[in-house]
């Protein structure tokens, strides 16, 4: 029996594609772009690299927005869902939602720094963050994402 207002019952998907190279959160109210910049330049990124990005979206107004970032722990956090994958470019799992593109990296940068020059990063395959030096290029990417006005 469905509940009026109960979403956990309804059709509605909490990720949406939304047909221009992005997808909706609308439990979060956030925007992410459907591909991380791995998969746009075919390079991993440092921290520094991650936010040239994430800048550079704007300025081209991806999708017409010029209000790009990166992401907080807590928003990268939210992706993570152990129900739903897709795979990497190594062809591992990452736990985010089908809506994304698959092929790209496992991990994302976020705004989130720290002392010592580092900065937080999220990963996609075992759910948790951690600390890396900003200037270090491992394989490292960044899924941007902006706020829905």
């Amino acid at each position: 029996m469905k509940l009026e207002g109960d979403s956990a019952l309804t059709d509605e998907k909490r990720f949406c594609d939304n047909g221009d190279g992005t997808v909706t959160d609308t439990e979060t109210k956030l925007m992410w772009k459907q591909t991380d910049a791995y998969q746009d330049t075919s390079q991993w990124s440092n921290w520094f690299k991650a936010e040239e990005y994430v800048r550079s979206l704007g300025l081209q107004r991806f999708a017409g927005y010029t209000d790009w970032r990166m992401p907080t722990v807590e928003e990268a956090e939210e992706l993570f869902d152990e129900d739903s994958h897709i795979r990497d470019m190594d062809r591992f799992e990452i736990f985010i939602d089908p809506a994304f593109s698959p092929g790209g990296g496992f991990t994302t940068w976020t705004s989130d720094e720290r002392p010592h020059g580092t900065a937080c990063i999220f990963y996609f395959r075992y759910g948790h963050a951690n600390l890396n030096h900003k200037e270090d290029i491992t394989k490292d990417t960044v899924r941007a994402v902006r706020d829905i006005k």
